[in-house]
């Protein structure tokens, strides 16, 4: 079954989906930093914080500790498990300068943290080839439509390291775009990591310099 695949665990999924009729079942809030090194994009830092309630089942049964928070002992084997699951999904990130398209290294330096209820999953995922382009464009999605993005509201796009000219921009879809409620159910579970429906309600950056 295709929710299988992007479990953070079993036990997660078959609650959300016993629970949720219509896709998507999760809703991530990203912020993307550009990383830049002798003039040429090197990696993008992610940091995707899920919905609460995702995060409270993916949470369930686990042990705080006295602050109320929790420890390694539970958020790296969590990570972990995240991060293996994404690679089929190419991270839900796809990149192109004006003629190709760009290829990704597995993600570095990956962790999970936990803060006000909810979980954020930070990761490096490494260029394989450093890029110097005046035009390139990621776009952020699920193309199953099982996890929906979007944007934070404050700093969603950073490239602190960026050459002088290059900005970055954070495009959103179109408001009240979504997935059509007309399709079933049948529809989206057949939908696979080689779909291409998703693709139009991406989150973009664009990446422009002088």
């Amino acid at each position: 079954m295709r929710l299988l695949r992007f479990a953070s665990c079993l036990a997660v999924l078959l609650a959300l989906s016993a629970r949720a009729e219509a896709h998507p079942h999760v809703w991530v809030t990203t912020k993307t930093e550009l990383v830049y090194a002798d003039g040429k994009l090197t990696a993008l830092k992610q940091a995707w914080t899920f919905d609460d309630a995702f995060s409270a089942f993916a949470l369930q049964g686990m042990e705080k500790q006295k602050d109320g928070t929790y420890g390694d002992d539970v958020l790296k084997p969590l990570a972990e498990v995240n991060v293996t699951s994404l690679k089929e999904y190419d991270y839900f990130v796809k990149g192109k300068t004006a003629t190709a398209k760009i290829a990704f290294n597995d993600p570095a330096d990956y962790y999970l943290t936990y803060e006000n209820e909810t979980l954020t999953l930070h990761f490096t995922l490494p260029l394989k080839t450093p890029i110097a382009a005046k035009t390139l464009t990621f776009d952020i999605y699920d193309p199953t439509i099982f996890v929906s993005f979007s944007f934070a509201e404050k700093d969603a796009v950073s490239s602190p390291g960026a050459p002088a000219g290059c900005t970055a921009e954070a495009i959103s879809p179109t408001p009240g775009s979504g997935p059509s409620t007309t399709l079933s159910e049948s529809f989206f579970t057949n939908l696979t990591a080689g779909s291409d429906y998703g693709a139009q309600f991406a989150d973009k950056i664009k990446v422009s310099c002088r």
